[in-house]
């Protein structure tokens, strides 16, 4: 274009296509399999319901230390980024569990990270990949789930709270905060219009 062979073009942003979601019933049931089905491993558990309730990516997840597990008095917080988010009892119970678990017997002794979800190879985080297989093994799809997850999250507090609270980017964090108003928006128009029974 610039050398006179071609016509001035208007590319059009190509826009980004919204998450699949999962229905509301969908997400309490998983999360709730996750709180009480004792027949999942604890580790799943405490993944699956990292995910279904704070919508973080699976790398981040895997990557979490038993420092981000904290308590103070009765009660208990998670820190994903910045800010400890004080966690409801079930879940609290179901992470300090997880941190009380003796790491896998092929760990190195002298392995200076307190992973979380302690991969297989010494000194090492469970993969990312592997976590998403594990879960999806049991039904809990991880990009539906995380999508629903943020869109709940993010229906309270402003950008400004929730970036530093899961770790999203100020862009990131009112983009969901608006998808959060479009549903809630488009849930209470429709709602509505449905004439009373």
């Amino acid at each position: 274009m610039r050398r006179g062979h071609a016509r001035t073009l208007d590319v059009a942003h190509w826009p980004k296509k919204d998450p699949v979601s999962l229905d509301e019933d969908s997400h309490w049931e998983l999360l709730h399999q996750c709180l009480t089905d004792t027949d999942l491993p604890l580790d799943l558990r405490g993944a699956g319901a990292i995910l279904l309730l704070f919508g973080q990516h699976l790398t981040r997840i895997a990557a979490l230390t038993t420092h981000a597990v904290t308590t103070l008095g009765e009660n208990t917080f998670l820190t994903l980024d910045l800010t400890p988010i004080p966690l409801p009892g079930s879940l609290a119970g179901l992470l300090t569990d997880l941190t009380d678990m003796p790491p896998p017997t092929n760990w190195a002794a002298n392995s200076s990270q307190e992973w979380l979800f302690p991969g297989n190879r010494p000194g090492q985080h469970l993969s990312a990949t592997v976590l998403g297989r594990r879960l999806a093994a049991h039904h809990i799809p991880n990009r539906p789930a995380r999508a629903t997850a943020l869109v709940a999250f993010a229906q309270n507090p402003p950008p400004a709270v929730l970036g530093p609270m899961l770790g999203l980017h100020p862009v990131t964090a009112a983009h969901w905060r608006r998808r959060a108003s479009t549903d809630w928006t488009t849930c209470l128009e429709a709602h509505l219009a449905t004439p009373p029974p």
